[in-house]
């Protein structure tokens, strides 16, 4: 099961960084007006990195806590992402709202650990 999902993570960081790179031949080609094609290519690169993370995450041997933290932050790529495909609402504001939850907590807890270190290293 561990290589089938670091293979589907390979995959979807490929297309991620695929998708980045049309969003930045567009912008180019479009003097940077934003455009729906900008739009859904920036969307699907953040989801399908965030995909990717879920599955690297998923397919290693690591503390249960660290797998959570780690899947919680490919979440929350997701859900921007997709978040991007939704039109105003509560729906959207209710994404947006768990978005920055969990980026402000994983990161919270990561500084947490550091600053909790004698040797003063950061990651």
């Amino acid at each position: 099961m561990a290589r089938l999902l670091r293979g589907l993570s390979a995959v979807a960081l490929v297309a991620a960084l695929a998708g980045i790179a049309c969003l930045l031949t567009g912008d180019a080609w479009n003097r940077l007006r934003f455009t729906s094609a900008h739009q859904t290519a920036g969307a699907l690169s953040l989801m399908l990195i965030g995909l990717s993370y879920i599955g690297l995450q998923l397919s290693a041997a690591r503390p249960r806590k660290e797998m959570i933290k780690g899947v919680l932050l490919g979440i929350a790529f997701v859900l921007w992402g997709g978040e991007q495909f939704v039109p105003p609402g509560r729906f959207v504001t209710l994404m947006d709202s768990a978005v920055v939850t969990i980026f402000v907590i994983d990161l919270g807890a990561i500084i947490v650990e550091h600053l909790k270190r004698r040797d003063h290293e950061l990651p």
